[in-house]
């Protein structure tokens, strides 16, 4: 039991001075060093260096991108023409004005053929291809094509797509839950399951089902929940709720009007 108790510490001071690592200039060549001590853990071999992400850190030598591990072994070779830090396990890798996804055996998932990739967010990433974009797995798989204008990362499952100037939102398997007609792109994030939208100038909100529950008739809206949203019409603000109802009338001089009613409601 002693024996194991050391050997755990052991392992755990490793991972810790492991995270500790940075990447310095001395006389530029690039090194690595504790953070703390500032010892020197990895020579100052390298034109350049970033910091270690995922245990790895991206390294430049002679023009050429390789990673090194945290004792300093080269375990992709400086051959590529760019890389980001390593996500999820793979590092995106440049070779000859196109990029592609690598395992850290340097086999590749995916063919050398996009324009650039985004890093993965909730197990997918954004891919650009002959100016469009689509998402793939962390197989490499192209799960949704890429066909569409811009797009933005999934948060919560959910996607906003841009196609021909207009946003809407698709889920993981490319269904459109939300069909493309908005100027702005759509967020479920702060609010659950509702996001603000804009269309011809005027604001409301939407929920996941595509319905608007706010009217798209307002000059702006700010403060969006679940419950509702302050509005302004006409130069007045008030409250609408996400059932459509108004809580507070639409006749305040401005949005701390608004607040103030609500810190001070009038008695009865």
């Amino acid at each position: 039991m002693k024996y194991l108790l050391i050997a755990m510490l052991t392992t755990i001071c490793s991972s810790t001075t492991a995270q500790q690592l940075e990447a310095f200039n001395e006389n530029g060549k690039y090194g690595f060093r504790d953070k703390s001590s500032k010892t020197i853990v990895i020579a100052t071999v390298y034109d350049y260096a970033w910091d270690f992400r995922e245990g790895y850190a991206v390294v430049e030598k002679k023009g050429k991108t390789g990673y090194i591990d945290t004792k300093g072994n080269l375990v992709i070779s400086c051959k590529y023409d760019g890389g980001y830090g390593i996500s999820n396990g793979l590092a995106a890798v440049e070779l000859k004005g196109k990029w592609a996804y690598i395992n850290l055996k340097d086999e590749p998932l995916t063919a050398f053929k996009y324009e650039r990739l985004y890093g993965f967010k909730e197990g997918v990433s954004k891919v650009k291809y002959k100016d469009r974009y689509g998402f793939i797995d962390i197989e490499g798989r192209e799960i949704i094509l890429p066909a569409y204008d811009d797009a933005n990362d999934f948060e919560n499952g959910f996607a906003s797509v841009n196609s021909k100037g207009r946003w809407g939102v698709i889920d993981k398997t490319g269904a459109l839950v939300i069909q493309p007609k908005y100027s702005d792109p759509l967020y479920f994030t702060k609010a659950k399951y509702f996001s603000k939208v804009k269309a011809n100038g005027k604001m409301g909100a939407v929920n996941l089902q595509g319905k608007e529950v706010i009217p798209v008739i307002y000059d702006d809206l700010q403060g969006l929940d679940e419950k509702g949203a302050f509005v302004e019409l006409s130069g007045k603000w008030g409250i609408i709720s996400t059932a459509g109802n108004i809580v507070k009338p639409i006749t305040y001089n401005s949005l701390r009007d608004v607040y103030d009613s609500l810190k001070n409601p009038p008695k009865n």
